[in-house]
């Protein structure tokens, strides 16, 4: 019988794999200065907040498909 499955082997790709790194170093970056800033350190929160903020940003990237 014929496979109708057009999926070629080796699905997972490394550019699907580093489409998540933004968003890891996003939350990362949240859960540090949040921790750092409930514990009273603050200077370190905005430290780390502006080390976060220069690294990356967000990016949305939108496929119209027609």
């Amino acid at each position: 019988m014929t496979s109708l499955d057009r999926t070629p082997a080796g699905t997972e790709s490394s550019a699907s794999s580093y489409a998540w790194l933004p968003v890891v170093t996003t939350l990362a970056t949240l859960a540090t200065v949040l921790v750092l800033a409930f514990t009273g350190n603050g200077t370190a929160a905005v430290a780390v907040a502006a080390v976060g903020a220069a690294a990356g940003g967000v990016q949305i990237t939108v496929h119209i498909r027609r």
